[in-house]
């Protein structure tokens, strides 16, 4: 994507449309949502859908939906500078592309890309299935009792990362920058990082389980 397109994706968040955008993205009351109900305000985008996902693309967040499931939202290049949050809430389908975030991310986030995205010093939550992070710096950032399955980290950052007691579930390394990383009593199962990706890294009480058993 060029400059100019980038330029004009974020001077369109007019304050009218920012309003429109924080109605879509605020959180809901607990029973509310575990009894069902609606939320508040109807998830859309002043400007529609753009390959078949709901146009928030380079959208600076300023609502936390918690308790809310956020499906086919496109974010790409979106940020938190107006305080804006993605934690307690589920996000299915979503595309997080070079979004820029300190933040606290999850509870449960399936299938979504943040390829090229910078997440670092954020909080991790809850579990992470087929999600693509491909390139994404998540140095600094830190979570515990995480389920990652089947992420690709191919080319992320690490760096100075804590995830303590979390679980890595056929995951791929390939080329990850795992750097003075944590992943104390982490477990592996089905693919890990080599050797040489953790000769910096702390881990201690790890397990390592390949398809043919522990290693």
């Amino acid at each position: 994507m060029s400059d100019k397109k980038k330029s004009e994706l974020k001077a369109r968040w007019t304050p009218d449309m920012l309003a429109i955008a924080d109605g879509a993205f605020s959180g809901m009351d607990a029973v509310a949502a575990y009894q069902g109900k609606q939320p508040r305000f109807p998830f859309v985008s002043p400007f529609g859908e753009f390959e078949g996902r709901t146009d928030f693309r380079y959208l600076e967040l300023r609502s936390t939906p918690v308790y809310r499931t956020i499906e086919n939202a496109d974010l790409t290049g979106a940020t938190d500078d107006r305080g804006g949050q993605l934690r307690q809430c589920t996000l299915i389908g979503c595309k997080l592309d070079l979004a820029s975030m300190e933040t606290n991310l999850g509870e449960k986030i399936l299938r979504c890309s943040f390829v090229r995205a910078k997440f670092s010093h954020t909080t991790f939550r809850g579990e992470f299935v087929d999600c693509d992070f491909t390139k994404c710096d998540l140095s600094y950032s830190l979570g515990g009792q995480l389920k990652f399955v089947r992420c690709n980290f191919t080319d992320a950052k690490f760096v100075g990362a804590r995830f303590q007691r979390s679980l890595f579930d056929n995951c791929t390394w390939t080329n990850a920058k795992i750097g003075n990383a944590a992943f104390s009593h982490g477990k592996f199962t089905g693919g890990r990082p080599s050797p040489e990706q953790l000769i910096d890294a702390m881990y201690p009480n790890a397990v390592f389980e390949s398809d043919q058993g522990q290693v």
